[in-house]
């Protein structure tokens, strides 16, 4: 068995192994809803998939809407390298059975095969810069992120390296030549050497004719047996010019057999990226398109909702790509940059919450994804900017109500009823604050001058917030000036407050205004006798 078809097979046994075991996750947990089973496929639905496949998956819409910037790099990276799967790695199902008489060393394939994969490497060089270039992305991005790009550029750049070292070895110009010049005649063997050595750059080790006469012989008979399957090599522009580049190393490389290397490293590396796709972040080219029009069509109404079943939850939470487009434009980022929990940031909780519903989230970082879930205002940004098309609110509020958030169970009362239920503050436990909530001294100095207020994040995102909050930051300081400490801890802003310290740091008057309505909390729930882990959430 060769090296490339042992190759294949292993890397095929991993790729799949991997895609049922991830499929089977899925599946791991009992569904509280299916989706309705369709009797026939209709015509309205099948114009939605369509719509949605072109819009959504080759277009990238959603990508384009929110960066334009992340859109080309992405759409240089999807094209570039759909067409070197399709003309390229699969010629032999593709490319052979659309094109006839198909050969990859002629043009326009030879010339589009390096264009592909320039465009590609622009890709990932753009993805790269847009990473380093924002502080907070670069914080964000994690080791599988880096793997990736490295492992793509690996493949791309070794397919290049590995065609310029074929077009520089004589070894690999004489089996040409054997095979198919049909001509033992050592001048015409010279002169067709000294014609590919000037217009292919192929490195022979020693000199040739280079007069009119010898080239022009050596053209002529290039035209007769070569050129009806190969295409002048400066077509092929990116690894012509790497061949034109290797100078005298190439005759170092040629006695080393470095097209043989180059061949065996870039097809280790394509195997490797085949055997690694169902691994983390990997698989998102296949369960992002999917996700994207199982959404879309989720909203014909023909079933129960496109995540109804926690299958599809499952193949939402593979669909990320770790863009991070979620976490920079999340309305509780500030908390996470006080707090210094990363599972505040929906990218990173999540990642969480695929760890929590295969049970092996535990511990203190079962408490971080507590409160990274109960931290989010369901504000629905991050759903909608998402460009995997991933229903993030709909796994927010489903984690919530998993962990058993007191807080949505507060909210879910009118302001009445949570003032009786929240009737007397209790004893505060030592864990739960400094008593600076029924001090005096803590919100006597605040002016009401509604600093506070105005850099809450809460209170900005909130469509009325005098429904949704019951009381700015200020006004619950001027209620517990005049000692209405009960309706301070039954205001809606007590139980939205994200903790994030704008307010804090923002006040004039140096009033710890977040640590306030973090201890109203904390006394609220003491009330309650509720657990200490739902307490501290």
């Amino acid at each position: 068995m060769s090296f490339f078809d042992a190759g294949l097979y292993i890397s095929l046994f991993f790729c799949l192994a991997g895609l049922a075991w991830r499929v089977a996750r899925w599946f791991r947990h009992k569904p509280a809803a299916r989706l309705r089973p369709q009797s026939r496929v209709q015509p309205a639905l099948i114009k939605k998939f369509t719509a949605a496949l072109i819009k959504d998956v080759v277009l990238l819409a959603r990508t384009a809407r929110r960066s334009p910037y992340r859109w080309a790099a992405h759409s240089l990276i999807f094209a570039g390298f759909m067409y070197l799967l399709l003309f390229h790695a699969m010629s032999g199902l593709v490319a052979s059975s659309l094109v006839d008489n198909y050969w990859p060393t002629l043009d326009p394939w030879q010339f589009l095969r390096n264009l592909a994969g320039l465009m590609v490497l622009t890709g990932i060089v753009m993805a790269v810069l847009r990473r380093l270039s924002n502080p907070r992305l670069r914080r964000l991005s994690g080791l599988q992120d880096w793997l990736l790009l490295i492992l793509l550029a690996g493949i791309m750049l070794s397919g290049f390296i590995l065609e310029a070292s074929k077009m520089v070895s004589p070894a690999v110009f004489d089996r040409m030549a054997q095979e198919y010049l049909g001509s033992d005649d050592p001048g015409e063997v010279k002169a067709l050497k000294a014609h590919w050595a000037k217009e292919y750059g192929v490195a022979f080790d020693h000199p040739l004719p280079g007069d009119a006469k010898t080239l022009q012989w050596g053209a002529d008979i290039s035209a007769d047996s070569c050129a009806e399957c190969h295409s002048p090599a400066k077509t092929a522009f990116v690894s012509f010019a790497m061949a034109k580049g290797m100078g005298s190393a190439a005759h170092a490389l040629n006695r080393m057999d470095a097209e043989q290397i180059f061949f065996y490293l870039h097809v280790a590396l394509c195997f490797l990226g085949l055997a690694c796709l169902p691994l983390a972040k990997l698989i998102h080219p296949l369960t992002t398109p999917l996700n994207l029009l199982i959404r879309r069509l989720g909203k014909t109404g023909q079933a129960a909702g496109p995540f109804a079943s926690p299958a599809l939850q499952g193949l939402a939470m593979d669909a990320c790509t770790r863009c991070a487009e979620c976490s920079l434009h999340c309305s509780v980022a500030p908390a996470h940059a006080v707090l210094g929990n990363a599972d505040i940031l929906p990218s990173e909780k999540l990642a969480s919450l695929i760890k929590y519903r295969a049970g092996v989230l535990a511990g203190r970082h079962l408490d971080a994804f507590t409160q990274g879930s109960r931290i989010c205002t369901e504000c629905g940004r991050c759903t909608d900017i998402c460009p995997a098309g991933i229903d993030l609110q709909s796994l927010w509020q489903g984690s919530k109500k998993e962990l058993g958030d007191p807080s949505r169970q507060i909210l879910s009362l009118n302001l009445a009823q949570r003032v009786e239920k929240l009737h007397s503050p209790q004893p505060l436990d030592p864990e739960m604050g400094q008593g600076l909530a029924l001090r005096t001294g803590t919100f006597t100095a605040c002016l009401q001058c509604t600093t506070c207020t105005s850099v809450c994040p809460v209170a900005a995102l909130s469509p009325a917030p005098a429904r949704d909050l019951d009381c700015s930051p200020q006004q619950i300081m001027n209620l517990l000036r005049m000692g209405m400490v009960n309706q301070a801890m039954a205001s809606g802003m007590t139980w939205r407050c994200t903790t994030c310290y704008k307010c804090s740091e923002a006040c004039p008057q140096n009033i710890p205004v977040a640590d306030v309505l973090s201890e109203l909390r904390n006394m609220a729930l003491n009330g309650l006798n509720l657990p200490k882990r739902e307490m501290r959430g």
